[in-house]
C-alpha cells in the first residue's frame, strides 16, 4: 500500500481526488532512485490481471522491491527502473486476439539483450511462448481450481548428453516437495500446445502438459498457474526462488525502512503545512492518515463523514480504535447521515448513487473543514491509493471502462 501526497496547493475546496497516472508513465519518475536506492529490484508486467498486485506482495514478502506497470511499459523506462528481474501476470485475454495485450515495441529485445530473467504467470506464460515461436491454443475446456502438479526431477544438466548427469528439479521449484506441490490453482481457458525451440517441460498436471516450462539459454522459466494466490501453498517459495536463486536479488528490503523513508519523505515536501485527509477506517486511508500523523502531528486533521450507510456503531467503533492505535491523533466524526438519507431517497439506480454519495462527501468534508478555521489555500489533501485503484483505473488501452466510479 502506498500513501501519497498530491502536493498542489488547494485554491477552492472543490476536492476533486485526481485518479493515479497511467502506471508506465509513472515510471518514468526519479521516484524509484528516491524509495528503492541501492535496492534489487523486480519489474512485475500487468496484462489485466485482477490478483496482479499479489505478485507484487509475494515479491516484497521475500524481502524484494517491486513495482507493477502496465504491458505498455517502453523500453527506457524499463531500463530506467534497473530491474534484476522481471515477472509477467496472467490476465483474462488470449496471445491470438487482435486485440490482445502484448508487451511493448522493442521490449522483448532490451530483456533478452540485457539476459534478465523473467516468469510468465498464466497470460505471462502464454505470451512468452507465443513470442517465441511456440504455439498456444483454445483448450477443450476451461480449467478452474485446485489441481495436483508433479514436478519433474529427472531435468538433464546444461549440455549433459546422458542420464547421469541429470540435474534434478527446476531451481524454479527448489525446496518444495511433491506433497507441497499436490495443490496449484488454476485459472485458464487456453494453453501452450508446443513449446519454443530451447523450452523445456518442467512441471504438469493431468490435464497440462506444460504447466511449468523453462528455457535455461533464453533465462525464461513459466507456470500455468497461479503462484501468486493463497490457493497454491506452494507460491510464495516459487516466487522467492525466482527472486532470490534466479535473479540473484538479495532480500534486504523491508517494509518497516520503507514506511520510515516514508515518514520522511512527507516531512520533506510539506514542511509547516497543514494537510486535512478524509478517513474511514479502511486499510488505505488509515496508513496514509498514520504515516501523515507521524510525520507531521497535530498539523493533520482527519475527519470521518457519518454517511449513515456505515453499520451500527462503526463511526464511533473507527474512531476509537484509530485513536487507540495511532498515538495523538484527534479524529473528527462528521454526522451526515441525514443529508445523506435526504438525497438518496428514491434513487434506484446505482450509478446514480455513487455520484450523490460522492457529491454529498465532498460538500460534508468541505464544510466540516471550514468550520475548524482552516484557510483552503494553506492546506494539502491527502489520499491513501492502493493498487486496486490503479489497476481499476487503467488498462493497457489505457482508461478502462467505467464498471463503477471511484467515490
Amino acid at each position: 500500500r502506498t500513501a501519497s501526497i498530491f502536493g498542489s496547493r488547494l485554491p477552492t475546496f472543490s476536492f476533486h481526488l485526481p485518479r493515479p497516472p497511467p502506471p508506465s508513465r509513472a515510471m518514468a519518475t526519479n521516484g524509484v532512485e528516491e524509495i528503492a536506492k541501492d535496492q534489487d529490484r523486480i519489474l512485475v508486467v500487468d496484462f489485466g490481471s485482477q490478483v496482479s498486485h499479489l505478485i507484487c506482495r509475494r515479491v516484497r514478502e521475500a524481502g524484494v522491491y517491486c513495482e507493477l506497470r502496465s504491458c505498455l511499459v517502453k523500453p527506457e523506462e524499463v531500463t530506467a527502473f534497473k530491474p534484476k528481474g522481471v515477472i509477467l501476470s496472467g490476465g483474462p485475454h488470449s496471445v491470438y486476439d487482435t486485440d490482445g495485450p502484448h508487451l511493448g515495441k522493442g521490449v522483448w529485445e532490451l530483456l533478452e539483450e540485457q539476459k534478465l530473467p523473467i516468469l510468465g504467470i498464466c497470460y505471462g506464460l502464454q505470451e512468452m511462448c507465443h513470442t517465441h515461436g511456440g504455439k498456444v491454443e483454445s483448450g477443450t475446456k476451461r480449467e478452474f481450481g485446485n489441481a495436483e502438479l508433479t514436478i519433474r526431477t529427472d531435468l538433464a544438466a546444461p549440455g549433459a548428453s546422458d542420464a547421469k548427469k541429470a540435474r534434478g528439479a527446476s531451481a524454479l521449484f527448489q525446496g518444495i516437495t511433491a506433497e507441497e506441490a499436490s495443490k496449484v490453482w488454476m485459472s485458464h481457458g487456453d494453453k501452450v500446445t508446443k513449446l519454443p525451440d530451447t523450452f523445456v517441460q518442467i512441471a504438469y498436471t493431468s490435464s497440462c502438459e506444460f504447466a511449468a516450462v523453462e528455457s535455461q539459454a533464453r533465462r525464461m522459466w513459466g507456470v500455468q498457474f497461479h503462484p501468486e494466490v493463497t490457493h497454491t501453498p506452494c507460491g510464495a517459495q516459487i516466487v522467492k526462488n525466482f527472486v532470490l536463486s534466479i535473479c540473484g536479488c538479495e532480500g534486504s528490503w523491508n517494509m518497516h525502512d520503507f514506511a520510515k523513508l516514508q515518514v520522511d519523505r512527507i516531512l520533506g515536501k510539506l514542511g509547516d503545512g497543514t494537510v486535512v485527509g478524509a478517513v474511514s477506517g479502511g486499510v488505505d486511508s488509515s496508513v496514509a492518515a498514520a504515516l501523515v500523523h507521524k510525520a507531521i502531528g497535530k498539523r493533520f486533521r482527519p475527519f470521518l463523514v457519518d454517511t449513515g450507510l456505515l453499520r451500527k456503531g462503526e463511526a464511533v467503533e473507527v474512531k476509537k480504535r484509530l485513536e487507540e492505535h495511532i498515538d495523538g491523533l484527534e479524529l473528527t466524526v462528521i454526522d451526515a447521515s441525514s443529508e445523506f438519507y435526504t438525497a438518496l431517497a428514491g434513487v434506484t439506480e446505482p450509478e446514480q448513487k455513487r455520484k450523490i454519495i460522492g457529491r454529498l462527501f465532498i460538500e460534508s468534508f468541505e464544510k466540516a473543514v471550514k468550520e475548524m478555521g482552516l484557510v483552503a489555500d494553506q492546506c494539502l489533501l491527502l489520499q491513501g491509493t492502493l493498487y486496486p485503484d490503479v489497476i481499476e483505473s487503467t488498462s493497457y488501452r489505457g482508461p478502462s471502462t467505467t464498471i463503477k466510479t471511484h467515490h
